[in-house]
């Protein structure tokens, strides 16, 4: 008796350890879909932003007429074809007469 006793409990240890594993098994699916899924959300989203940026035309050209050309920081033209003459009075007034000082000390 004691034979078929060992031998009817090795058997629910057997069928429990198979529920273990096929539990385990399906969990594992289950976290590697979510990790497909994720996987796909952040290409999804790189993709989109990607998708975004790519409407804007981040190339200009800047076009000059004149010999001087005073142009700001956002590649704005503000005057050309103007005298060296007044583009001295242009840079003592930006400068705030630091321009005229220096040249007059050397």
């Amino acid at each position: 008796m004691e034979n078929r006793d060992n031998v009817k409990e090795k058997e629910e240890k057997e069928v429990f350890v198979l529920e273990l594993l096929s539990e385990i098994k399906e969990q594992s699916r289950r976290w590697f879909r979510a990790f497909l899924v994720m996987v796909a959300v952040e290409v999804l989203t790189i993709a989109g932003f990607i998708w975004y940026l790519n409407q804007y035309d981040f190339e200009s050209s800047i076009e000059q007429n004149g010999v001087y050309t005073l142009i700001d920081s956002q590649g704005n033209v503000i005057s050309s074809d103007i005298t060296p003459e007044q583009i001295e009075q242009i840079m003592e007034i930006v400068n705030d007469g630091k321009y005229q000082n220096d040249t007059e000390k050397n």
